[in-house]
């Protein structure tokens, strides 16, 4: 009987499971890990954990396949500064690569937001580590050994 945290498609995890290990499991071990690594304020620690509950639930690696989410749904419209970005990236490739993947989506993204408003998002590093922390724990989900092919 096959699970239904699997992929119709592929024996990958899905974007609900990948959901559900980020937030039960990653984001305590993230929090953990930074608590005893590196001094940071309220503001940052808020920081993170917003960057790495974006990054989970919305700026994560699967972009890549955006063209395949219907885009008259709100997380289609969601999607649409990316996808062009999923034509020009096969899937599991550049968007899969811990801390480059992240930097990819995050210019990616600043150029879309220059393009239509002139502006770019401000560097914030802990926003930054937030994000490739979620994208790290999203990666790892994919290469166990439950879900490889």
């Amino acid at each position: 009987m096959r699970m239904v945290v699997f992929d119709k498609l592929q024996s990958m995890p899905a974007y609900r499971t990948h959901v559900a290990v980020n937030l039960v499991l990653g984001l305590p071990i993230a929090l953990a890990a930074l608590k005893y690594s590196v001094p940071f304020t309220p503001q940052e620690l808020f920081s993170f954990s917003a960057a790495f509950l974006y990054g989970t639930l919305f700026l994560h690696p699967d972009l890549d396949i955006a063209y395949k989410i219907k885009l008259f749904s709100l997380k289609g419209l969601l999607t649409l500064p990316f996808r062009p970005y999923s034509y020009l990236f096969r899937h599991r490739g550049i968007s899969h690569m811990p801390i480059v993947g992240t930097l990819t989506r995050v210019l990616w993204l600043g150029f879309f937001f220059w393009l239509v408003f002139g502006w770019t998002l401000p560097p914030l590093w802990f926003a930054l580590g937030g994000l490739a922390t979620a994208d790290l724990f999203h990666i790892l989900l994919d290469k166990t050994s439950l879900y490889s092919k």
